[in-house]
C-alpha cells in the first residue's frame, strides 16, 4: 500500500520506529463525523502513547506534514470507525 492516498492512513516512519494512524470517529449517537478524525500515535514496542481527536484542517495539515517527511502508508483506516465523543475533550 505504499504511497497510496487515503482519508484515514496509518503512516509509518521509514525506520519503523514511530507509527501514526488517523481513524474515522464513530459518534455515541450513531453515525460517522464528517468533522472530526482520531489520531493515534505510537512507538514501536511501546503501547499506545497519545490519543487525539483533530478536525478536518488539522488533519489536512498533518497528512501533508507526514507525506512531506517521507512516512510511508502502511493501511489504511477507512473501514475501522473508532467510538468516541470529540467533545469529552482528549481520549
Amino acid at each position: 500500500m505504499k504511497n497510496q492516498t487515503t482519508d484515514f492512513p496509518t503512516f509509518q516512519s521509514k525506520d519503523g520506529t514511530m507509527i501514526v494512524s488517523f481513524y474515522p470517529v464513530k459518534l455515541p449517537y450513531g453515525g460517522v463525523s464528517d468533522k472530526w478524525t482520531l489520531k493515534v500515535l505510537e512507538w514501536q514496542g511501546i503501547e499506545t502513547i497519545s490519543k487525539k481527536f483533530i478536525n478536518n484542517f488539522e488533519k489536512k495539515m498533518q497528512l501533508r506534514d507526514y507525506q512531506s517527511h517521507n512516512y510511508v502508508v502502511v493501511k489504511d483506516n477507512s473501514n475501522l470507525p473508532q467510538i468516541g465523543n470529540p467533545m469529552a475533550g482528549a481520549c
